[in-house]
């Protein structure tokens, strides 16, 4: 019984979730754009015909081509799982397949022809076999029916030679006349320059016809392939548009849902945009502060440095001043043990000088006396002179006299030797003090000699002093500057805390409204999220192994 091939591409299995009709008007393929498709390739009455002419080999073929082509199929993995999806057995498989081979010679290339080609090929893609497989099987297909048209063409060559060699031989020419004409040679006898040309053109025609079939093959199934890919990719097109509409939907609802939180979003990330200018601004600030405090600073060291060279100066010329006090107080010591030394030999002399002053006034004294003896003697001696020229009673007035001046020459004497004793004494008391003036004049050298050191000295520790007070006034100075700078960092310090209080503050407001916009996100994320909730659009294993 032979079985048509509409009966094997009935409406069982999955074909009954398969409406060609609708199929067709999704992939826009009606009659205008059947012809359309045809011209565009060529295809032509011409090609039906051999096509139609083709039906008996590929019937007579179709048991082979089945068997090679599901032969080929099961020996890989992947289609083998492919062919597992399908309701139909093995065998249910190659009888829909030798249908589908005989269907390309049938002749009839109209709008049912193409409707079963969309049907196929949804079929295919409801079993959600990669394109690759089923493009790919194609190139099976054309090993193995082109092989049997091969075949043909080379007996419809051969037959057309052996017709051309009877219909030559018919001619009742000799054996030698058909070979010279089989190789071109002519009566005449010229060598054989080729073929026949009857020959030449016989061969000829005979392989044109034989492309000719192949190249209605190649159409038919070019046409087949692009219905095919069609079904694929409406299906593929359609399942988008119903993704992206429930998208877009979801994308409604999501807006809905998230516009409020958005727009707090916004007013929450203004807010801390502003706070995070006003962060800049005082970290701006605070970093020109933290620039005045580091000049500031560096003033500051600089004070410190000076005090503390000048502190130094100040110590060693202190501590050359002490060494210098020390030494002038040594010498002041020593000025006033000479001069105390000076002094007990000035009480001293005061009283040799009072010793002298009453050995003086004795011998003054005594010059009294003898200055009134020396009058007494001269008046004596007048009155003697006076009475010696009186003569007669002379004697007795010398003898008075004489007897005066010898008391007078004693008391003299006396006086005289009084005056040598007290001379002897003053020059005793004139030479210990002699002795004493020169051992005070030692003294007060010596003293002159100390208190000269001392007054050097003490000239050395005034310029001690005065270059100690200058020091002093040079630390004074740096440390009025260093508590100006001093000063001056607290004041900026006290202002980078003030901003510093600003920016923590500040900071507050962010993490305030970070946090407020955490919670936003939050509900935008979950609201977001539900459009991860509809199933992505499945992708077809184009190229799944």
């Amino acid at each position: 019984m032979t079985i048509r091939p509409d009966d094997a591409f009935g409406h069982e299995g999955l074909n009954a979730h398969v409406d060609a009709d609708a199929l067709l008007d999704d992939i826009a393929l009606d009659a205008e754009e059947i012809a359309w498709r045809k011209e565009f390739i060529q295809f032509d009455e011409e090609d039906e015909r051999r096509l139609s002419d083709l039906e008996s080999l590929f019937r007579d073929r179709q048991n082979e081509i089945a068997d090679r082509f599901y032969e080929n199929l099961t020996s890989y993995d992947g289609s083998l799982e492919i062919m597992g999806r399908s309701p139909k057995g093995i065998e249910a498989l190659k009888q829909t397949q030798r249908a589908y081979l005989v269907s390309l010679a049938t002749g009839a290339y109209g709008e049912e022809y193409f409707r079963n080609r969309a049907r196929i090929g949804k079929l295919h893609e409801l079993m959600n076999m990669p394109m690759k497989y089923y493009v790919g099987q194609y190139g099976v297909y054309y090993d193995l029916i082109l092989s049997e048209i091969d075949e043909r063409v080379q007996r419809q060559t051969v037959d057309a030679i052996e017709a051309w060699a009877d219909e030559e031989l018919g001619s009742k020419e000799s054996t030698s006349g058909f070979v010279d004409r089989f190789l071109g040679g002519g009566a005449g006898g010229d060598e054989a320059d080729g073929l026949d040309e009857t020959l030449e053109e016989t061969v000829r025609e005979s392989i044109h016809d034989g492309m000719a079939d192949i190249l209605a093959v190649l159409r038919i199934v070019n046409l087949d392939l692009q219905v095919a890919t069609d079904t694929y990719f409406e299906s593929y097109s359609r399942e988008l548009d119903q993704a992206v509409e429930r998208r877009n939907a979801l994308a409604t609802s999501v807006q809905r849902d998230v516009y409020a939180p958005i727009e707090e979003l916004d007013d929450a990330s203004s807010s801390v945009a502003r706070s995070a200018q006003t962060i800049n601004d005082l970290a701006a600030s605070q970093a020109d502060d933290m620039d005045t405090i580091a000049d500031e600073v560096e003033s500051l060291s600089a004070n410190v440095q000076e005090i503390a060279a000048t502190a130094e100066s100040v110590d060693q010329v202190s501590t050359d001043a002490e060494s210098l006090a020390d030494s002038g107080v040594e010498q002041a010591n020593a000025a006033l043990e000479e001069l105390e030394a000076v002094q007990s030999v000035a009480a001293e002399l005061t009283e040799t000088v009072s010793r002298l002053e009453e050995r003086t006034a004795a011998i003054d004294e005594v010059i009294d006396r003898v200055d009134k003896l020396t009058e007494r003697t001269k008046v004596l001696g007048t009155n003697a002179s006076v009475e010696a020229k009186r003569g007669e009673n002379a004697q007795g007035t010398l003898e008075v006299i004489a007897s005066e001046v010898q008391s007078f020459a004693g008391q003299t004497q006396t006086d005289l030797e009084a005056v040598e004793r007290e001379v002897e004494e003053i020059k005793a008391v004139a030479t210990e003090t002699v002795d004493r003036v020169e051992e005070t004049t030692d003294r007060l050298a010596t003293g002159v000699d100390r208190v000269d050191d001392a007054v050097l000295d003490f000239e050395a520790i005034h310029d001690a002093t005065e270059h100690t007070s200058e020091g002093i006034d040079d630390v004074a100075t740096a440390a009025a500057d260093q508590a100006s700078s001093a000063e001056a960092i607290y004041r900026t310090i006290q202002q980078s805390a003030q901003k510093a209080d600003r920016v923590s503050g500040e900071t507050e407001s962010v993490a305030a409204a970070t946090e407020e916009q955490t919670v936003k996100l939050s509900e935008i994320a979950r609201s977001v999220g539900t459009l991860t909730s509809i199933d992505d659009v499945e992708r077809r294993p184009v190229y799944e192994r």
